[in-house]
């Protein structure tokens, strides 16, 4: 008789807040359930005694007069605890509903299953793990009304039972490996993995598993592989000799994507673009085509050349192949999912096409197997575990490896670093990574995700990849790509600032000693962890060889040469300390010289965090600080001693290769051997790129580079306990704030000149806002065209009869005392005049800050809800909210200027607080800035126009309906330059005027028809 499943409880609570020491609970509701079939419910109101926040009014439903005469907490805590007892409780992000309950002493010992940390486990390539995604993703049917608790219990539950159907479906050995996680057991599902694997062994038993006892070891010293490679689904696939295929993935929840039919453009303006698409592919010539035509659309650029790739080629001509480069990983799963099958279908066309990750964007399966999955610096974090049992899951059912496919939340990438590919991709920058792939088992047997994509891209016609994932493989010496004499770069007008990202570096403390604790440390107790202590049995002279049974090991188990090395890398921490200690010095030396010491140290008390997130560029005139010497001496250090252990490591590495060679036949352990060797040596080669970093920086020598320090905001406390130490060299400073040492190239031109425009291959470059007033100037002296002979087209849609322009002309300028003040007063206006249904987008934070406090409260008691980025949200979740509610107004900053993310609603007014002028105090764009006469209009203008145009595009012109945009900068009209950002801006109506005609203005647009000039009354 089958067991019956266990009782549990599922549990939501409405709250006041996120803080439950000091927010309190408005509605509980529970649910008792066994399997599908519901035993008991429990629901009450509970008054809050206090008023209820706007903002929780409306994304909850429930208003002060619900609350009339619900029972106190207290009086309802005795039934609830009844009703719990120690029953596990299911709920979506369940720990924080918990920790309102053990606040008040409630559910303190009850197991937690989180159906959140299920989803992100279970279905590793959502776009949004909130609940109602994960519930249509499953096919649970989501009520409209989400308003009440109660709804939300159900639909955990039942949410709950669709995702344990598929984990009992999950392999046995897959179930033991999550149960086995080296997981803080705070983790909310290790305790649920754990008694499902023990509910499982008790139905099915133990037989038919192949892991690593006595009968997987012996497989593996036949193979050199780990037997449970056989459970991966690429396994299957070369156990059955199958023809690799798509895998099956989840589709992302995003808004649907709109092909236009060939046509629906103007035909003049669309048959020109089709015409220079064709005449650049033809004849292998660059080409600037800019395409503002609403929300992200490159149809115009996407069709002609699918057209131009499904056509028979002449007798004479090779196969016509193409790579298309897009701006990130999301854009690029789109257009291989969506975009392309949709114009493919259209078209009637089948070209294959295959996607090329970026390096480290594929999973190895040998470090999987090998020393990577070994505990080398400290027990994983709960985000780790989430992200390693994720990704254990998901080679179950990837055919690809490809981490494109999956969706990992910031916290679980730390899990990705440790099993993506790296030396793979980049062969031919070290024989010893090109030996290394050669002799890689996995790889021999076909298990390997880096060959398997390079087949599939040899075999494309058509190959997508981001703008880095493009520059990564141009810049070896035997690219993927080099045959492929036909480039589409979408984004163009975003591709100059994704090469200085994929340029630049960071020497983090963090990370450099992350590296270090990862090749060995010394432990509290007394062991020795990391990959030297792994492989000490093979290390030691006359050692047994093979890899070490335990994660750490004793003083005893090293000998002197071994200890020797771990005092190497003792020393390389010390010496590393007191570097970014001396950073810290640089960079408090540097705020206050020049500033007098009593202003230095007023400000100092008045808001030394600000003063600490300051940026220090490195450059000749840093030796006119005092601190300057400490820190050279401090890097001589540590580069010293940082190249002593790239040298220790890099003989570890040959050590455990020659005793490898010595034995006579393979033992057990020896591939993890080799994989320990690998990592050894990819440690020390990244650790040797961060010391070439530092070395140039600090040479302070001219270069192509700009470098420069800046310090993470920490707590005041700290900081001030930092400033106080007497020594740098012996400061106590956490390490998360310690200063970090940024570079970047200063031009890329060069740089584009040398991998995209290479004779006899043509380049395409598509963006939305690649012209200024006219010219495409800019764009070509940025992407290296100013000496080419080039193509230019501009394909531009006519918005007159859809968006007015408001162009308050009674304003104070930007940096004026009272503009902060008729910013606030004007959103409060023309929210309330329209309901809501504004985005309004700052410069800075501190901006946005202040607007939001400032306007939140008047326009909530005016029933229209406001949401700040950061406080509120992320961008995605703040447009999230802004599509399911009425009266919102959303305040935006930083990453919604530049995003290609979709917008499914589009808001009636676009309030752009000021031009987005780039901060010139800012090293990287000072050290571009200088090499303009005139940095005004040579760049700061042309990048803010650029900026405003994509804004524009994206946000507003994604749907067909009226809208306005308000540029609520006065320079706009009143410097020369504003007739340039205006020139620059597709057709519209226009309206300059009094700032309090506005919201009138707007309405009269808004229910009129066809469009307006100035003269308009």
């Amino acid at each position: 008789m089958a067991k019956r499943p266990a009782i549990r409880v599922a549990l939501d609570l409405e709250t006041t807040g996120l803080h439950p020491e000091q927010d309190t609970i408005l509605e509980i509701a529970a649910v008792k359930f066994q399997g599908t079939e519901v035993i008991d419910t429990l629901e009450t109101f509970v008054t809050p005694g206090r008023p209820i926040p706007y903002r929780v009014q409306r994304l909850t439903g429930i208003k002060p007069e619900h609350l009339v005469g619900a029972p106190p907490f207290a009086a309802v805590a005795k039934d609830l605890q009844a009703f719990l007892a120690d029953l596990p409780i299911v709920g979506h992000s369940i720990p924080f509903d918990a920790s309102f309950l053990r606040m008040r002493g409630i559910a303190r010992s009850n197991p937690l299953i989180d159906t959140f940390e299920m989803a992100t486990v279970l279905l590793p390539s959502l776009v949004s793990y909130n609940l109602g995604q994960v519930a249509e993703a499953l096919g649970v049917r989501v009520p409209h009304d989400r308003h009440r608790a109660m709804v939300d219990t159900v639909l955990a539950m039942e949410v709950f039972n669709v995702l344990h159907q598929r984990l009992q479906e999950v392999d046995l050995d897959v179930l033991n490996d999550l149960a086995n996680l080296d997981a803080p057991r705070s983790w909310p599902l290790l305790h649920f993995f754990r008694q499902e694997l023990r509910d499982r062994q008790e139905r099915d038993g133990l037989m038919g598993r192949l892991s690593r006892g006595s009968l997987g070891d012996r497989f593996a010293a036949q193979l050199g592989m780990d037997p449970r490679v056989l459970s991966f689904a690429v396994g299957r696939d070369v156990a059955s000799a199958a023809e690799p295929a798509t895998p099956a993935v989840i589709p992302a929840i995003d808004p649907p994507v709109h092909i236009a039919p060939d046509g629906q453009q103007p035909s003049a303006q669309r048959d020109s673009a089709r015409a220079a698409v064709r005449q650049s592919l033809e004849q292998r010539a660059p080409l600037l085509l800019e395409l503002t035509l609403g929300g992200h659309d490159y149809d115009a650029a996407l069709r002609p050349v699918l057209e131009w790739l499904a056509e028979e080629p002449g007798p004479a001509e090779p196969p016509r192949r193409l790579v298309i480069a897009c701006v990130n990983q999301q854009y690029a799963r789109r257009l291989i999912d969506i975009i392309l099958p949709t114009l493919q279908a259209q078209l009637h066309a089948q070209i294959p096409v295959a996607y090329m990750a970026e390096h480290g964007g594929y999973l190895c399966t040998h470090r999987w197997f090998g020393a990577a999955m070994r505990r080398t610096s400290g027990e994983l974090t709960a985000e780790q575990a989430r992200g390693l049992a994720k990704l254990r899951l998901w080679t179950h059912e990837t055919l690809q490896g490809n981490r494109s496919e999956l969706t990992l939340l910031q916290q679980e990438m730390a899990a990705w670093d440790r099993i993506s590919s790296d030396f793979e991709q980049k062969r031919s920058l070290d024989p010893r990574f090109e030996k290394s792939y050669q002799n890689c088992t996995y790889r021999r047997k076909g298990y390997c995700f880096v060959e398997l994509a390079e087949e599939r891209i040899k075999a494309a016609q058509l190959v997508v990849t981001t703008h880095t994932g493009l520059f990564d493989d141009l810049c070896l010496s035997h690219p993927l790509l080099a045959d492929v004499d036909r480039r589409l770069i979408l984004d163009a007008d975003l591709l100059e600032e994704e090469n200085i990202r994929w340029g630049g570096s960071e020497f983090d403390q963090v990370q450099v000693l992350r590296l270090l604790n990862t090749i060995g440390t010394e432990l509290p107790d007394g062991r020795y962890q990391g990959l030297l202590a792994l492989a000490a049995p093979v290390l030691r002279e006359n050692g047994p060889g093979g890899l070490s049974t335990t994660q750490t090991v004793t003083k005893a188990e090293l000998d002197q040469r071994l200890l020797q090395w771990f005092q190497t890398l003792r020393q390389a921490r010390a010496s590393v300390e007191r570097l970014f200690a001396a950073f810290l010095a640089l960079v408090e030396d540097s705020a206050q010289s020049g500033k007098g010491r009593s202003d230095a140290a007023h400000r100092a008390h008045a808001r030394g965090h600000e003063r600490a997130d300051q940026p220090l560029r490195i450059n000749g005139n840093i030796r006119q600080l005092g601190s300057w010497d400490e820190a050279n001496q401090a890097w001589q250090q540590a580069s010293q001693r940082l190249r002593a252990v790239i040298d220790m490591a890099n003989l570890a590495e040959k050590t455990i290769l020659s005793a490898q060679k010595g034995r006579r036949k393979p033992e057990k352990g020896s591939g993890e051997d080799s994989s320990v060797a690998s990592e050894l040596v990819t440690t020390a080669y990244q650790l040797g790129e961060l010391v070439q970093k530092v070395q140039q920086a600090m040479s302070l020598e001219e270069s192509d580079s700009v470098h420069w320090l800046r310090t993470p905001p920490m707590p005041a406390t700290q900081q001030n306990a930092a400033r106080n130490a007497a020594d740098p060299a012996t400061r106590s400073l956490a390490v998360e704030h310690a200063p970090i040492l940024h570079s970047q190239l200063v031009q890329t031109s060069a740089i584009f000149k040398r991998l995209l425009l290479q004779e006899h291959t043509g380049t395409i470059f598509v963006g939305t806002a690649l012209s200024v007033d006219g010219s495409f100037g800019f764009a070509r002296q940025r992407l290296g065209l100013e000496q080419e002979s080039i193509a230019e087209t501009s394909l531009t849609a006519n918005h007159a009869e859809q968006t007015l322009i408001y162009l308050p002309n009674d304003v104070p300028e930007p940096n004026s005392p009272q503009y902060q003040r008729h910013v606030e007063e004007s959103l409060i206006n023309i929210a309330t005049a329209l309901e809501g249904k504004v985005v309004a987008l700052f410069t800075s934070h501190a901006a946005l800050r202040s607007t939001y406090t400032a306007i939140k409260p008047i326009l909530e008691a005016r029933d229209i809800l406001v949401l700040g980025q950061g406080a509120d949200g992320s961008p995605r979740q703040l447009w999230q909210v802004f599509q399911s509610q009425e009266r919102v107004v959303i305040l935006g900053t930083g990453s919604f200027w530049d995003s290609v993310d979709d917008v499914a609603r589009t808001p009636t007014c676009l309030f752009i607080a000021r031009l987005p002028m780039p901060v010139l105090n800012d090293p990287p764009l000072a050290a571009r800035a200088e090499q303009y006469s005139d940095q005004l209009r040579q760049l700061t203008v042309p990048m803010a126009t650029q900026r405003v145009r994509r804004v524009i595009d994206r946000v507003i012109w994604s749907g067909r309906e009226r809208n306005t945009v308000v540029l609520f900068d006065r320079r706009v009209t009143s410097k020369e330059y504003g007739s340039t950002v205006l020139h620059s801006l597709p057709r519209c109506s226009q309206r300059q005027g009094s700032v309090s005609l506005m919201p009138d203005a707007m309405l009269d647009w808004l229910t009129a028809e066809g469009s307006w000039d100035d003269n308009n009354s």
